[in-house]
């Protein structure tokens, strides 16, 4: 035998992977399943319920099957509901018309329980200025507000 022929019958005997080609190989499967579930988040979204994590101004009911309840139901009035921020269009005695930055018109109703905390009264309140509602969010998007407070 030659020595290129024991090299090669020695070359042939070892293995092609080793300990580290076990580590590596295991790594690249942990980080490809982390990636594609990075990817299926995108591509599917949140679980959290729409209700409570949708864009400002979808409240849940009305949209085509857009909602946290089984069979897209709008949420209950019993629901707490984000504040809504915006910009009046329009006070008509106790109903404030409120445009949000998404664009959407709001209807606010008040009562003598709404705890008001603007200039003068809710009657001072004019076209332009921004103000941000809290209160409970009906299934048709109406807002029966329990705070009205005029941003600057």
């Amino acid at each position: 035998m030659t020595s290129l022929e024991v090299e090669l019958a020695a070359a042939a005997s070892q293995r092609w992977w080793n300990r580290w080609t076990v580590y590596l190989v295991g790594a690249t499967l942990v980080l490809g399943g982390f990636i594609g579930g990075i990817e299926m988040q995108k591509a599917y979204g949140s679980s959290a319920s729409p209700a409570a994590s949708g864009p400002q101004g979808q409240r849940g009911g009305g949209n085509g099957g857009y909602g946290g309840f089984p069979g897209g139901g709008a949420v209950p009035s019993t629901a707490a509901s984000r504040p809504t921020t915006g910009t009046v269009k329009l006070v008509d005695g106790t109903t404030v018309y409120v445009q949000t930055e998404s664009g959407e018109m709001v209807t606010i109703r008040t009562n003598g329980e709404t705890a008001v905390a603007v200039a003068g009264a809710l009657k001072d309140l004019k076209a332009g200025d921004k103000v941000t509602v809290q209160g409970q969010t009906d299934s048709e998007g109406t807002v029966t507000a329990t705070t009205v407070t005029e941003s600057k």
